[in-house]
This record gives C-alpha cells, structure tokens and sequence, in this order.
C-alpha cells in the first residue's frame, strides 16, 4: 500500500474514534406520523431530551397541512418505569400553516431499562397510532436504547 492510502486510512479512524458527542437539545425519538381527513393533514413529529438531574422530556409537536383542519389530535404517554409529571394526555387542533406543542417531563424509578410508550390518532376514536421508545437509566445517565441494546430486556 503506499503511504498515502495509509495516511487516509489511519485519518479515517482517528477522526471516527474521536468524533464529537451529538450537539445538545431535542433529538427526534422516531419517524413522524401524519394524519389526514380530506384535504387536511397534521403531521405529528416526536423529540426526547434528556435534562440535568436525570429528567427526560418528551415533546410533540403537531403541523396543519393541506387545507382545513383534521378536528382535535390527542397525544398520551404510557411511561413504564417513569413518573410522570402532569397528566398523560393532550389534544389540540391545528389548522392548515398552524402548529401546537407539548411537552412532559418524566423522572425514572429506577435504574435499568425504561419504557415509554406514545399513541396518537383522532381525539374521541382509538389512539391507535403507536410509537415505543426503551431508556437505559443509570445513576447518572438516561440515554435512548438502540434497536437491539435493550431487547428481551424488562422493564
């Protein structure tokens, strides 16, 4: 090999193993959803931050599309193995151009591996949108489990 391509080759795993931890703030915690009745649509996008003191946010935020408005979204949180403060529940309608947020905070209850569960739809019908996200807590970090790390694991 010449001297240049190992050169690149040790550059390219210096800088992967000493890349910068992800910049502070909100991360998104899944794919969003949208909802649609006729022209109208809400578009339904999911963030977790975790805080100082082992605190987790999670925040849902609601975008009007299209024209009109779908009539009143509802949001609820399922925690497994974290407090919650405040109630489970929000609903808000959004129109066309227009958004809407919540946010809820949320404390574990132990260490270990954490669960919070988010279903959305239509205010008054079956929430039957779905999203599941697992949390490693630790005594001094709660950070959000990738696909595998926390599987077959309880809560």
């Amino acid at each position: 090999m010449s001297v240049r391509l190992v050169a690149l080759l040790v550059l390219l795993v210096l800088g992967c193993a000493h890349s910068p931890a992800p910049p502070p703030g909100p991360r998104v915690l899944a794919g969003s959803a949208q909802i649609q009745r006729a022209e109208a649509t809400v578009e339904l996008t999911l963030r977790y931050e975790v805080r100082e003191g082992s605190a987790l946010e999670i925040s849902a935020e609601l975008r009007g599309g299209g024209s009109g408005s779908v009539g009143a979204v509802a949001v609820e949180l399922r925690p497994d193995c974290f407090e919650l403060a405040g109630p489970a529940a929000w609903t808000a309608e959004v129109a066309a151009g227009e958004t809407a947020s919540n946010t809820w905070k949320l404390r574990p209850t132990t260490e270990g591996i954490a669960r919070v569960e988010v279903r959305h739809g239509l205010a008054g019908s079956d929430l039957d949108g779905i999203t599941t996200a697992a949390f490693r807590v630790g005594a001094d970090a709660i950070r959000l489990c990738a696909t595998a790390d926390c599987a077959g694991e309880a809560p």
